[in-house]
């Protein structure tokens, strides 16, 4: 069985959603969109070390899948976050 994710990210000046596929990033809001193809347990650590909530907001089980989705099939976008800037 597949599990399907939306969860919800909330920092302190935003909200995000991401979908995970098998429990890996496949679709992400524009200001995460650096979490593309990280697991669930890197989301999970990554948000806790920022300090960020992450809830799930459905959750999906499929038993037969015909096709992966898009995102996992390769293309662009970064798999680190991006670099701070000093302020």
């Amino acid at each position: 069985m597949i599990s399907e994710i939306l969860a919800q990210i909330r920092g302190p000046n935003f909200t995000a959603g991401i979908v995970l596929f098998d429990d890996v990033v496949v679709e992400a809001a524009p200001i995460v969109r650096y979490m593309r193809r990280w697991s669930r347990d890197r989301v999970r650590d990554y948000c806790a070390k920022q300090g960020w909530q992450i809830t799930v907001v459905h959750q999906m089980q499929r038993e037969e899948v015909e096709a992966p989705p898009r995102a996992l099939l390769g293309g662009g976008g970064s798999s680190r976050p991006p670099a701070r800037t000093p302020p």
